[in-house]
């Protein structure tokens, strides 16, 4: 009664993640850097929270708050994987395809 497993679909198959591109790479530099000052950030505003005004501490809580946001968006988009979409010579021809 060993049945064999159904073959897996073709969305199954190993993929290849290429290199990081170079904006890539300067989005993560950029994205580690924002997390950086949103925790220098907090800290300033933890030592000088007492001695400032209330509008200059909303001021340093709202600049954390974009460090820390901006950190997050750069570092997803630092670390995705895009995929090649480049057509080769070899493809064009195995498949017919007109040049545009």
């Amino acid at each position: 009664m060993s049945e064999k497993p159904p073959p897996k679909p073709a969305h199954h198959l190993p993929v290849t993640h290429p290199g990081k591109r170079l904006w890539q790479k300067i989005m993560t530099f950029i994205a580690n850097f924002s997390f950086v000052m949103a925790v220098v950030g907090v800290v300033v505003t933890l030592i000088y929270g007492d001695d400032v005004s209330a509008p200059i501490k909303a001021a340093l809580g709202a600049t954390t708050f974009i460090c820390f946001a901006i950190g997050v968006v750069l570092k997803t988009m630092g670390s995705t994987s895009i995929p090649d979409l480049t057509i080769n010579k070899s493809e064009m021809a195995e498949h017919k395809v007109d040049k545009p």
